[in-house]
Parts: structure tokens; sequence; C-alpha cells
């Protein structure tokens, strides 16, 4: 069965879907390649932190030694740039990428810190020759 998406096309359409990947700024010292800097939220747990930079908890532990995790304290994260992001829906417990031209499922699947397979298993009907621009897929985002 195809993913329905009529609930997303019109939360977008009405505003209520939002953007939710955390960013980072990317450190440019150049003493360490692929790290950067991301200001803490309010709502923010380091466990949604560290899934949104393809990092494990424990990472984020070593490279932020006794932090002390309050609003506007800036980590250190693994930072890379990501071509996509994730939308949600207030209430659903899904997130969702619209799918675009040119996209691979590769690329998706890394940009959400996972593999193919596993993006499979969410969109069973999603493939590089079924999909088409504007399709929504369901996504992990923290």
């Amino acid at each position: 069965m195809r993913f329905n998406n009529n609930l997303f096309l019109l939360a977008s359409f009405f505003g209520v879907a939002i953007a939710f990947r955390r960013t980072c700024r990317p450190d440019l010292t150049g003493e360490i390649t692929g790290t950067g800097y991301y200001t803490v939220t309010n709502f923010d747990t380091l466990q949604q932190i560290a899934a949104d930079f393809c990092s494990a908890q424990e990472e984020m532990d070593a490279i932020n030694l006794n932090v002390d995790l309050k609003s506007s304290t800036i980590l250190k994260v693994p930072c890379r740039t990501r071509k996509r992001d994730c939308s949600r829906i207030k209430g659903d417990y899904n997130r969702y990428y619209t799918f675009v031209d040119s996209d691979q499922l590769s690329m998706i699947a890394a940009d959400f810190c996972i593999d193919v397979n596993t993006l499979r298993s969410l969109n069973p009907d999603a493939s590089e020759t079924t999909l088409s621009p504007k399709e929504v897929l369901k996504v992990p985002c923290a």
C-alpha cells in the first residue's frame, strides 16, 4: 500500500508542517575536520541532538566533557553538510521528507543516518524507479 501523503500536503499548504532537523555551524579553525557547534534549546536532550548529527550519546559526552545541558549552551558536534531536512506535523510521531528530482534513496538514507534497507522498511513501496518528485517518504528524525 502506498503511503498516503494527503495530510502532509494539506499541513504543508497551511504552514503547519515545520522543518525539524538541528543544524551545526562548522568549526573553521582547521584543528579537526568534520566538527562544528550547536546551540542547545529548551527542548533538547543529548540523545536527540546526537541522533540529528548521526552520533551516539556516548560520543557527544566524550567531546563535551562535563557539559551542563541547558538553553544557550554551545556543544561541539560531528558536523557535515546535509542537503535534506525532515518535516513534521504537530501531534504526529512520524517525520517526512519530500522526494525531489535526482534524489537517490542511498543519499536520502545517508542524510538521515540510516542505511537504504532501513529507509525501505519505513517505505515498503519506495524505489528509485517508482518515486516521483513531491512524493513523501517517512524518515527518522529526532
